[in-house]
């Protein structure tokens, strides 16, 4: 009796984590998502039970109704026990006014996360770039549009105004080696062979930018498309090998612009950033990129939108978001000039790090939720209030 009750939950347990990710392909509803599996699990635990106990003695048949109820709410509770503790647990406010004074005076406002709006407001990053040989800009999420768009916008600068040649991107070098052939006027628009997550309108505007860029320039003016990522194996360790043979092989004045998520080209133990550090120093800056609010693309096997609520206190995006600039870039050693940011900027807090495979990720925050120092990851950031889904090309 016992066994077959023990494999009528696990067979329900199995179908109903099975209806959970079939649904998550085809809605990203969380209510949908999250019921419609826990009614399949109950339903299976109730006729399984029913079964196992007719085969079994009858005294207990009317105990199948409860019992199934028992381990459907045993089973919402533990799916829903890591939001619940989240929710229930202190979410302390280390911004205090003094804070926010401060960064209001030390941080810059940004104009625009479009290409094409000139520099002016970009010049105070000039002087803190300078010298700098590889500058990685990141992502909180794979699928917000003002991401993209502001990594355009930087790459323009980078190039125009700094003297960078290269960008490397994570992705394969094959594909690369496509992406650069398009940009030297040499090979067909890489369109229909990019995939998620830069399948995206914004990254074809930056390949389109780069191709007409080339063909305006000189020779030895021209930016040339770099895939960094191995895309199996030990990931980070090699694109940072890639990183080092680019520019050892391109001279020592050559420049790399990185595009990848925060985690890959953050200073965090074993993470591509950190190999960056160990090999370049102060020549590598690491500019991670964290928002407030909005919605964003995320992928399992199709492609789903998702929305996050504006930050609790616990984050540093809460902080930022008191602000009230739509768009802002913090250099970590200006602002660690002033006391006081230098003690918010060090103190452990929240930031968002949205990956792939989100509809599985979301069922616990600690799976999307960084909890440490910025100081102990990042150069600089940028921050955007209000994200919005990338625009997929197909």
């Amino acid at each position: 009796m016992m066994v077959l009750a023990i494999l009528v939950v696990g067979i329900a347990t199995a179908v109903g984590a099975f209806a959970y990710i079939i649904l998550a392909l085809i809605t990203p509803s969380p209510f949908i998502d999250f019921t419609l599996p826990v009614l399949v699990f109950a339903a299976i635990c109730y006729a399984g039970l029913r079964i196992a106990l007719k085969i079994g003695s009858h005294r207990y048949l009317r105990a199948a109704l409860p019992l199934s109820l028992t381990l459907t709410l045993v089973a919402v509770g533990l799916v829903a026990s890591p939001t619940i503790r989240e929710a229930l647990r202190p979410h302390p406010d280390l911004a205090s006014d003094e804070v926010i004074e401060a960064l209001q005076e030390n941080a810059f406002p940004l104009a625009s996360v479009d290409a094409g709006q000139g520099f002016d407001d970009l010049q105070p990053m000039a002087p803190l770039l300078a010298g700098k040989r590889i500058v990685a800009l990141g992502e909180a999420t794979h699928g917000t549009s003002e991401f993209f768009r502001m990594k355009h916008r930087l790459v323009e600068f980078l190039v125009k105004e700094m003297g960078f040649r290269h960008f490397g991107m994570e992705l394969s070098q094959q594909d690369g080696n496509l992406i650069n052939n398009y940009i030297q006027s040499n090979g067909a628009s890489p369109r229909r062979v990019l995939y998620w997550p830069w399948a995206t309108q914004e990254v074809m505007d930056m390949i389109d930018w780069m191709r007409g860029y080339n063909a305006s320039v000189a020779p030895e003016q021209r930016i040339t498309f770099h895939g960094i990522d191995p895309i199996m194996g030990e990931r980070d360790v090699v694109m940072a090998q890639n990183v080092g043979r680019i520019l050892e092989e391109s001279g020592p004045d050559s420049k790399i612009v990185l595009w990848a998520h925060n985690a890959h080209i953050s200073n965090g133990s074993g993470w591509m950033g950190s190999y960056l550090k160990q090999t370049w120093g102060d020549q590598a800056y690491l500019l991670g990129f964290e928002f407030d609010h909005g919605s964003f693309t995320s992928r399992m096997t199709t492609i789903h939108t998702y929305s996050v609520g504006p930050t609790t206190p616990d984050f540093y995006a809460h902080a930022l978001a008191r602000l009230n600039q739509p768009l802002l870039y913090l250099d970590f050693q200006t602002l660690s000039q002033t006391r006081v940011l230098l003690s918010w900027l060090e103190a452990p807090q929240s930031s968002h790090e949205f990956q792939e495979m989100h509809a599985v990720y979301r069922l616990n925050p600690d799976w999307y939720t960084l909890r440490t120092s910025w100081l102990n990851l990042y150069d600089g950031m940028i921050f955007i209030d209000q994200s919005t889904p990338a625009e997929p090309i197909r």
